[in-house]
């Protein structure tokens, strides 16, 4: 079973070595769509053997779903039997390794989906509190599905919306993934000024206010 991850990134030098070099050890490609960045996330990224398709541009306007459709279309490019979306700072758990070959190999399965475990400051300590926790206990994510000709992200601007035209059983994997994109303070106040700049009527209050906030301490899923 051939498996091909897409990636679509912009600025993301301080997860995407972890990331990538975890999605190295069980994926065929990774192709990736770089929507401008002006670190060092390219360079990383072309150091990678498995980076097989990689498009950079820079456009005049934040658009999530044209970027993530443009992925798609470099991800079927390598004619994969199973198609995985990440973002640069996501890593599965190590327990991926060894529970890949039964998820791509599971009759009637027409995709799997996952729980995240968003980390907050740090990579030690990953928070529950209200949409955290629902994040992490009741939402489900549709990560990895098999390659069929429907397929399709919706044209939603902002917020990664989930990838469409799945037909089948989806089902959960116990695997978490581990969302990395909190764990800094300064990248933690800079979506939340870019999410306010791009959609002001939104509320994104939860990434400012820790009057809530829950941490529990992360535990290896082996």
């Amino acid at each position: 079973m051939k498996l091909t991850v897409g990636i679509r990134v912009k600025d993301g030098e301080l997860w995407a070595e972890e990331c990538l070099a975890s999605l190295s050890r069980f994926v065929d490609d990774i192709c990736i769509v770089d929507d401008g960045s002006t670190d060092g996330t390219v360079s990383i990224c072309r150091s990678f053997p498995k980076v097989t398709r990689l498009i950079r541009w820079q456009k005049s306007f934040f658009h999530e779903g044209i970027d993530r459709n443009v992925v798609l279309a470099l991800m079927k490019d390598t004619d994969p039997d199973w198609l995985l979306f990440m973002d640069i700072d996501e890593v599965f758990e190590d327990a991926i390794f060894s529970q890949i070959g039964g998820m791509l190999d599971a009759e009637g399965i027409a995709g799997w989906g996952f729980q995240m475990l968003h980390f907050w400051k740090d990579k030690l300590h990953f928070r529950v509190d209200g949409t955290w926790g629902n994040e992490t206990h009741h939402h489900i994510h549709p990560r990895l599905v098999r390659n069929t000709p429907d397929l399709y992200f919706p044209p939603q601007m902002i917020h990664g919306a989930h990838i469409l035209g799945v037909h089948g059983t989806m089902a959960l994997s116990p695997v978490l993934i581990k969302h990395y994109g909190y764990s800094f303070h300064e990248q933690v106040l800079e979506k939340y000024r870019m999410y306010k700049a791009l959609d002001p009527d939104g509320d994104y209050e939860h990434l400012v206010d820790e009057s809530g906030l829950q941490l529990v301490a992360y535990e290896v899923n082996p």
